[in-house]
């Protein structure tokens, strides 16, 4: 089981995001090595050293929280503070991966799940101020939830599909439409997509997943490499879904999210961090991180969960502490 574990993990770097908007250009005028960064002093350090920060996600108040795919506790910074406060315990998941704010609905959003394929995969929404599990949903069918984000009131998350299933099921995007868009509890989780865009080879298949403020989903196939366009057609159907041709593929694409409507940001795990200019269709590397699996925008800073996971994958000693970098925000 623990080399079962290991070998998928690094599959599993799942991202979330809140993104407020703005251009890629500043960023890429700082591109720099982490490890000479003048903001270094403003890294949110992990304690522990197995936590392996998989998500980052991010409220407009500045309060950030980071999940660990290993013990399933997810922490806290409050806005400006760099301790990390317990929101979420470890324990009470196996495992979580992508985590998402939603400020409208007072929640956070966390894909529970458990690496060895043994026990469902549950979408859980917990309360902001307080920590409370106030709603939870299990994928159906054996989906494997990777990461979510908001769209048109409703609540979308990749399925990365059990890669020791027989046969394999197809990558899918999840629907989950509450009553009330200011809760959480009472809604119906469904499947929106399952484009065959979504399936590529072998192993865990469609990740991140963003939305661009208008009409479109943008997703990436962690096996493929693939950046994956699926627009929301006007009763709220999936269109067909289109690859986006950027004239390269990415390595192991993680958790990506919107700085404005033409732009997005996607982390691979082996250290570069791209913005994506999805008009152009052109990838550009801004820097290069230790092995990041997520990034949240949020004010004017830019926070990068350095998970690590192909050192958890290969059994590698992390380079401690753990910790979500803090860059300038464009």
């Amino acid at each position: 089981m623990k080399l079962l574990r290991r070998n998928l993990v690094i599959a599993l770097c799942l991202g979330t995001l809140v993104a407020t908007g703005s251009g890629p250009a500043a960023l890429a005028d700082r591109r720099q090595d982490p490890a000479t960064s003048s903001h270094r002093s403003a890294d949110l350090v992990i304690p522990g050293d197995n936590f392996h920060p998989e998500s980052v996600a991010a409220t407009p108040d500045g309060t950030v929280f980071a999940s660990s795919i290993v013990t399933g506790e997810i922490v806290r910074f409050r806005p400006g503070s760099t301790t990390a406060q317990t929101f979420l315990p470890a324990g009470v998941n196996l495992g979580t991966a992508g985590v998402l704010a939603d400020p409208r609905r007072g929640v956070l959003w966390a894909c529970a799940i458990d690496l060895s394929f043994q026990t469902p995969t549950v979408l859980q929404a917990y309360r902001l101020s307080t920590g409370r599990l106030e709603a939870a949903y299990t994928l159906p069918d054996g989906g494997v939830c990777a990461d979510i984000t908001l769209a048109q009131g409703a609540v979308y998350l990749t399925d990365t599909t059990n890669p020791t299933a027989t046969p394999q099921p197809p990558g899918r995007i999840l629907r989950l439409a509450t009553p009330n868009p200011l809760t959480a509890s009472g809604g119906k989780l469904s499947v929106w997509s399952q484009d065959p865009a979504f399936t590529s080879g072998a192993g865990l298949q469609i990740n991140g997943i963003a939305f661009d403020g208008a009409r479109s989903l943008y997703t990436t196939n962690y096996n493929s490499g693939e950046l994956i366009k699926v627009d929301i057609a006007p009763d709220g159907t999936a269109r067909p879904a289109q690859v986006v041709d950027l004239g390269k593929r990415f390595v192991n694409p993680d958790g990506i999210r919107m700085l404005d409507r033409d732009h997005l940001l996607v982390p691979e795990n082996p250290g570069p961090l791209s913005v994506v200019d999805v008009r152009r269709r052109t990838a550009t590397v801004v820097t290069s991180l230790d092995q990041p699996s997520s990034v949240a925008v949020t004010g004017s800073s830019v926070y990068v969960a350095e998970g690590q996971i192909p050192r958890l994958q290969t059994g590698q000693q992390p380079n401690l502490p753990f910790k979500v970098r803090r860059l300038p925000a464009p």
